[in-house]
């Protein structure tokens, strides 16, 4: 490289190193300080998210309390009139309160009741006279005052964090939650006392704030700090009271014992709350300092890299043409040393690749006739997965009701008729009244067309076609005659529609050349619609899926008895075959979706009709297929769940005679039933007879004796005890239960 290369290289270099430089700078002057708001705003967003929170999560604990003291109103346990009556009620009310173990925020659960002299926990039962002296000793909450205090309490009551002394607490600051019940009464019968340890809120508050110099609290209507992250010094201090008391929700700094705060607010306007972060001015500012001292680095090492960078790329601004040269005679074989030999070897590339596409379009059509004929031939059940194969080869239906076109155009003259350029032609003119696509079926004297219209297009399906019809003959002025099988809503049936067609355009030797023949109208002529086996497919998909060969064959045999001995016409005979195939596949394919390997009788031998002899040693050979492929226990194990229920009631009832019922092992059964349902037989039995115990103690007057043989059990006791066991209830209970309830729903 000379001199004036050099210099020229480095003069260069100066000019991309300046446009790479004044952007940056633009840039960083231009949005620095926009960019430090935009940053401090996100940290008072964030400050005031964790504030939410915080607020959601303990006001979802308070409401989960006021939901625990309304489910023990409701427990019939812990009411006035059992607790007051017998203190053997005490141990039940134990297990009714065990709410702790669920919920880690409460510490205790204690139930007060007027004219009680004991309280009730989880834990044990404590007498009213030392609960507040020795228990649960309050510094500044005198037992005689707690006393009054819940026997008077008329709504719920939260009391801030308080010392608290107690053998039972690992902390000395608890809250105390006071419920009244019933909840929300105007008479309230006791009291629901919750005590909260400060630890508990404290763990909801530590999420509020990433630094450890600041602080969170919870304050309640009264300016009353409800709970602290840390009890500092400058909680009591003026400037603190006056800070919370005239902020609003929100962030400001405020100086607070000679040190100033970031204090971010949140005041909750329905409860008169407030929710408060703290946290010293230069821990606020931190972040944003730091962000500060990044932002210029960042720009010092962006213009470093860019510059290092410029100066390679402009030092190998050679290399991709050499390495572009080196490919290239690799590749093709070819000796390009310069562009102009690039050039020409790209065009050359550029011309194979447009023959490889001609050859892609070529294949892409004979994919699009394949999908095509295997919708003709029934072979595709669902919609979708047609519509995601039809997408890779540009056929989509938009519409869901379809139907097949033949169409066959008899030429004056031999020299005259329709040739294969024409068909693209023929596609045009019947897209101008369906949504259509030609199938190429190798048959040279027809052309046959999947069509598919709207809902709305359907009542004047016919009409359409006479256009259509009109339409051919005024563009080829030749014999047009045309055939068009039903119309069906299901895709499966576009092979049903398809021998609908043929067979109509076999009518053709009678409605002559040059007509519109439907399939309805030669139905409509000659054969009387009343007949149809839907009985017989129904149950031949029922004995399909249950793998019963025999059956399938004895209906088989059934239909081809019925086509032989009445005189159906052979339209009829050819779509009941097509129905006849397309259940036992589709029954195949929904017991075993990945095995395709079914013998499939081809649709246009179905257009043709083959013998029904034929067509039983086929479906005879799929039921086979389809009985291998199922799951034994499927279906069984619904006939066992029913033989239990109808059998329920006897007392003889036992595994081992519904085993010899079977005919199976009581092993054998007991496994089965067990790897199906997920329980033992003896389970299930229990359950379902307690179950009818319960329906005809709710839905009758019968005596218990009565119903206990009424649903296979011999001893009383015996019952009554798997009863309580399994509904924690006597079965008297349970009734007196729901006779009350059903009295106070009638009052």
């Amino acid at each position: 490289m000379g001199r004036k290369d050099t210099l020229l290289f480095y003069r260069y270099l100066l000019s991309y190193v300046v446009l790479l430089l004044i952007p940056i700078l633009l840039i960083g002057l231009l949005n620095y300080q926009k960019f430090v708001g935009i940053l401090q705003e996100e940290i008072t967003l964030g400050h005031r998210h964790v504030l939410e929170q915080a607020r959601s999560t303990f006001e979802g604990k308070i409401s989960e309390m006021n939901k625990i003291a309304i489910e023990v109103s409701s427990k019939p346990e812990l009411s006035p009139y059992k607790l007051n009556k017998s203190m053997s009620y005490a141990l039940d009310a134990k297990d009714a309160l065990r709410y702790t173990a669920a919920n880690q925020f409460i510490h205790n659960v204690v139930l007060y009741l007027k004219d009680n002299q004991y309280m009730f926990s989880s834990n044990t039962t404590y007498p009213v006279s030392i609960f507040a002296k020795t228990i649960y000793q309050y510094e500044n909450w005198p037992s005689d005052q707690f006393l009054f205090d819940i026997r008077n309490l008329k709504k719920p009551q939260l009391r801030p964090a308080e010392l608290i002394y107690s053998k039972e607490l690992n902390t000395d600051h608890v809250l105390t939650y006071m419920v009244p019940i019933p909840y929300n009464s105007s008479t309230p019968s006791g009291v629901l006392i919750f005590i909260v340890e400060e630890e508990s809120v404290k763990n909801l508050l530590e999420g509020t704030l990433e630094e450890r110099n600041g602080n969170s609290l919870i304050l309640n209507s009264d300016g009353e700090i409800v709970a602290a992250l840390h009890h500092e010094a400058y909680l009591e201090s003026p400037e603190f009271r006056q800070a919370i008391k005239s902020a609003t929700s929100g962030m400001t700094i405020t100086a607070i014992n000679n040190e100033n705060y970031a204090i971010s607010t949140l005041k909750v306007q329905n409860d008169g709350w407030t929710y408060v972060t703290m946290l010293p001015e230069s821990d606020f500012l931190n972040k944003t300092s730091l962000v500060k001292t990044q932002f210029f680095f960042s720009i010092l090492i962006l213009l470093l890299i860019g510059s290092v960078l410029i100066f390679l790329l402009m030092r190998l601004n050679y290399r991709p043409i050499d390495q572009l040269l080196a490919f290239i005679n690799k590749q093709w074989g070819g000796a390009a040393r310069t562009l102009h030999d690039a050039h020409g070897m790209i065009g050359r590339l550029a011309e194979d690749h447009q023959e490889l596409k001609i050859k892609f379009h070529n294949n892409k059509a004979a994919a699009r006739n394949h999908l095509l004929l295997s919708l003709l031939r029934g072979r595709i059940f669902d919609r979708n997965i047609f519509q995601a194969d039809g997408n890779d080869v540009g056929v989509a239906f938009t519409n869901s009701l379809y139907f097949v076109v033949m169409l066959e155009i008899t030429a004056e003259s031999p020299s005259a008729g329709m040739d294969e350029q024409e068909i693209p032609g023929l596609e045009v003119v019947f897209r101008a009244y369906f949504e259509s696509y030609h199938v190429d079926t190798m048959d040279e004297a027809k052309s046959t067309f999947i069509c598919a219209v709207t809902e709305e297009d359907k009542v004047h399906w016919h009409r359409l076609l006479l256009n259509l019809h009109g339409k051919l003959i005024e563009l080829y002025g030749n014999k047009v005659t045309m055939g068009a099988g039903e119309i069906y809503g299901d895709i499966s049936q576009v092979g049903k529609s398809y021998i609908e067609a043929s067979t109509s355009m076999d009518y053709k030797l009678i409605r002559g050349y040059n007509t519109l023949i439907t399939y309805g109208e030669i139905t409509a002529e000659n054969f009387s619609a009343n007949w149809y086996p839907k009985e017989e497919m129904e149950q031949l998909m029922l004995y399909m899926q249950q793998g019963d060969s025999t059956k399938v064959e004895d209906i088989l045999q059934s239909l081809q008895s019925y086509m032989q001995q009445n005189p159906i016409p052979l339209h009829i005979a050819r779509c009941i075959c097509y129905d006849v195939v397309g259940c036992m596949i589709k029954t195949h394919f929904r017991l075993n979706p990945y095995k395709y390997e079914v013998p499939y009788p081809d649709v246009f031998s179905l257009a043709k009709f083959d013998t029904m002899q034929d067509l039983v040693s086929l479906v005879r050979h799929i039921c086979l297929l389809v009985q291998e492929s199922k799951d034994p226990l499927q279906g069984v194990s619904e006939v066992w769940i029913s033989h239990i229920q109808e059998h329920y009631a006897e007392h003889e009832f036992s595994v081992q005679r519904m085993a010899d019922h079977f005919s199976v092992s009581r092993s054998y059964l007991n496994s089965s039933f067990k790897k199906y349902t997920g329980q033992t037989i003896v389970d299930f039995l229990d359950y379902y007879r307690m179950e009818k115990a319960k329906d005809l103690l709710v839905s009758s007057d019968f005596p218990l004796k009565d119903i206990v043989q009424m649903i296979g059990y011999y001893d009383v006791s015996s019952f009554i005890r798997k009863f309580k066991h399994r509904f924690r209830i006597t079965p008297g209970e349970f009734r007196k239960l729901y006779v009350q309830d059903k009295d106070e729903l009638e009052f």
